[in-house]
């Protein structure tokens, strides 16, 4: 029996193809500590590049209530027939933007984010990141 990760490639990604990928979805997931646990939460999201993400919550949501310190994000597409895909990894750290009136918090607030939960999402963030990173696995 031959072994079916013969020939499978991972690679690293460059900051720019993650950049793009980052910018492909819409979706990811949010990695954050509450009360000293860590939670992961999916978000929709947006970013105006340079790895930047930027999403929306409600007032009485679990992120609300998180530290946003130090934080991480994922995306990925994966495609389990041909055992492909690819993730990308933002960490950095996160603030409120809400209420912020610097241009850059009110031009973050202009992007287009459409969120899948049903409510009122009124309370914006956005996660800077300090490292992005990715990787893509292909078959042989």
């Amino acid at each position: 029996m031959s072994d079916p990760r013969q020939g499978v490639a991972l690679v690293e990604l460059d900051r720019r193809e993650c950049e793009e990928l980052l910018a492909s979805s819409d979706v990811g997931r949010l990695a954050v500590v509450v009360d000293g646990r860590p939670h992961i939460i999916p978000v929709n999201y947006a970013t105006p590049g340079d790895g930047v993400i930027v999403f929306r919550t409600a007032r009485d949501s679990v992120l609300t209530e998180a530290s946003l310190q130090d934080v991480a994000f994922e995306v990925d597409h994966l495609d389990a027939a041909t055992r492909s895909g690819w993730s990308i990894e933002v960490r950095g750290f996160g603030r409120d933007i809400g209420d912020a009136i610097d241009d850059e918090s009110v031009r973050l607030r202009q992007l287009p984010l459409i969120t899948w939960a049903p409510g009122e999402r009124q309370e914006w963030f956005e996660v800077r990141p300090t490292n992005v990173t990715g990787r893509r696995i292909t078959p042989g």
